[in-house]
Formats: C-alpha cells, sequence, structure tokens
C-alpha cells in the first residue's frame, strides 16, 4: 500500500475541541512497568601506586658516579687563564665568573648588532626621553589644577601611560650611556680606549 492509498483511507482527523476529545497518554500499569536491570558492580583492580618522582638531589646522586673523569664544564667557568681552581669554585666565584661572563656576552652581541652609531642618533633618543618627560609633567601638574573636580580614571591612566613611556625612554638612556661607558656600543668618530 502506497502512502497515497494509506492516506485516502485513513478516517479523517478531528481536531480536539475539548479535553475530553483531546488525545490521552496511555496509562501503565505498575505490574506492567518497564524496570531498568540492575547490573552488577563488578570490582575494577586498583591501579599500582604511583611512584613518587625523586628529588633532583637524589636523582642527581643517583646518577653521579666517579669515574675519574671531570664532567665537562662551561667555557666561562674554566677560567681559562683566570686562576680558577681545577676542582671546582665556591658560590662567589661561581657569580664573578657570571657577572664577567654576562658582560663579555652583552658587549660582543652589542658589537654584532649595533653597528655604525652617530652621535645624532643619541641626541635624539635623549630628546625623545625629554619629550616624554615634559608631556608626563604636565599631565600630572593638569590633574592637580584646583577647583577642577575630582580626577578621573581615564585621566589616570593617561598618566600612568605617560609616565611608563617617560620611565622606558630614562631606562633606555641609561642603557645606552652604560654601553657607552663599558665599549659595547661605539660612537662614529669616537676613539676606543
Amino acid at each position: 500500500m502506497s502512502l497515497m492509498t494509506a492516506t485516502r483511507f485513513a478516517a479523517p482527523r478531528r481536531e480536539a475541541t475539548t479535553e475530553a476529545d483531546a488525545p490521552q497518554k496511555p496509562v501503565v500499569s505498575p505490574a506492567k512497568a518497564v524496570r531498568p536491570t540492575v547490573r552488577p558492580v563488578v570490582a575494577q583492580p586498583k591501579p599500582a601506586p604511583r611512584q613518587k618522582e625523586p628529588l633532583r638531589a637524589e636523582r642527581d646522586a643517583d646518577r653521579h658516579v666517579d669515574t675519574g673523569r671531570a664532567e665537562p664544564q662551561a667555557a666561562w667557568l674554566t677560567g681559562q687563564g683566570a686562576g680558577l681552581p681545577r676542582k671546582g669554585v665556591n658560590r662567589q666565584q661561581l657569580l664573578r665568573e657570571l657577572d664577567g661572563f654576562q658582560r663579555q656576552q652583552f658587549a660582543s652581541e652589542a658589537r654584532k648588532i649595533v653597528m655604525d652609531v652617530s652621535a645624532r642618533e643619541i641626541e635624539g633618543i635623549v630628546t625623545i626621553a625629554a619629550k616624554l618627560r615634559g608631556r608626563y609633567l604636565a599631565k600630572l601638574l593638569d590633574a592637580g589644577t584646583t577647583g577642577r573636580g575630582p580626577v578621573t580614571e581615564g585621566e589616570m591612566r593617561e598618566i600612568a601611560r605617560c609616565r611608563e613611556m617617560y620611565e622606558e625612554a630614562r631606562r633606555g638612556v641609561d642603557e645606552l650611556k652604560q654601553a657607552l661607558e663599558q665599549g659595547e656600543i661605539v660612537l662614529q668618530g669616537m676613539e676606543s680606549s
């Protein structure tokens, strides 16, 4: 039987006009109600307890086997003519050597990257820092004007932004001065001493 045939011979549908005419849900007696099946709980085997990972000192102690040869050290730590003891260094010696290595690396990397610095470039950076400082001070003074009312949150954000810009420029000038002093940056026409 096709769908056309089924709909042609089907009883005509009536709209429900009252609650009595509305279709009702079938009533299921408690005896016929389907109860869900209960599955017995099967005991799962407990996973083996995780072993705690040993501390760094414990791991290093386990790995350290005296083979009669010294562990290779960083080139800056071996002293290379600095007169450091062969057996090792203490904390102060390590920090002193690390500081020297850091200065050496900073200087060599700055020389590789920063080339041909002119005095006008440095003057330009100082001028920028001075302008930013002036803008910051002006914003502060504007906020403190009497009879103006309370400072808004937006004005405070603007003051903070001006201060951050000035501080960053000032730090940049200080870093440049330090790099010039330590010979990391060489100005064109300046004698290196």
